[in-house]
């Protein structure tokens, strides 16, 4: 639990430093949940660790393509899996993606942007329609005011996980 912990305060901190996650940090941590897959189920946690490493990219690919979420959170996402396995990681993942939400929340009343929000979720959505494609969402480079470090969710996720499973 320690070195989960370690890690995803670890990718939080340099999230909220460079916007973004060291791919150091995410070999350390999936090296690490396959090592620990193969101490407790042998050769067959070879198989457990990339199965579980997997369902995150698998789970999130759409919400990376359009930017809603970003590659370092997944690859977070997949440490999780790959360490704790399928329960620790469903349990993070709805946890995370709840804190997100009430981050969001708080973020929008602080910044009193609630209509303008809505408009550009609503202008993307009909150019979305409009074109038949799946279309990235807009972002403005120099207003962050939108922006969410996911990685701190993933981290609150996991403690929630950790209390709720463990």
């Amino acid at each position: 639990m320690l070195l989960s912990l370690t890690l995803l305060s670890m990718a939080a901190v340099t999230d909220i430093r460079c916007f973004q996650i060291s791919n150091r940090l995410v070999v350390s941590g999936l090296f690490s949940g396959c090592v620990l897959q193969i101490l407790q189920r042998g050769a067959g946690g070879i198989g457990v660790f990339l199965i579980n490493v997997s369902i995150p990219v698998i789970l999130f690919y759409l919400l990376f393509l359009i930017r809603a979420l970003g590659a370092g959170d997944i690859k977070l996402f997949s440490i999780i899996g790959g360490i704790w396995g399928f329960d620790v990681l469903c349990t993070t993942i709805a946890a995370a993606f709840l804190a997100a939400a009430f981050m969001s929340l708080g973020k929008i009343l602080f910044h009193r942007n609630f209509i303008s929000r809505l408009q550009i979720f609503a202008a993307y959505m009909e150019q979305t329609l409009a074109s038949g494609k799946l279309l990235k969402y807009p972002q403005d480079s120099q207003d962050r005011h939108h922006v969410i470090h996911f990685s701190i969710s993933i981290l609150i996720g996991y403690a929630i996980a950790m209390e709720v499973t463990y």
